[in-house]
C-alpha cells in the first residue's frame, strides 16, 4: 500500500473517530441533561 493512501486513510479514520466521539458526547450530555431534568421535575 502506497505511504500517501495510509497517510490519507489514517487521516480519514482520525476525522470520522473525532466527529463520533462528538456525537456520542452530544447524546451523553443531552441524556444526562434530560434525566436531570425529569428527576428534579419530579
Amino acid at each position: 500500500m502506497p505511504l500517501s493512501q495510509t497517510g490519507s486513510y489514517s487521516h480519514t479514520y482520525i476525522r470520522v473517530t473525532y466527529r463520533w466521539q462528538r456525537i456520542i458526547s452530544g447524546l451523553t450530555h443531552t441524556h444526562i441533561s434530560e434525566s436531570y431534568v425529569m428527576t428534579y421535575v419530579s
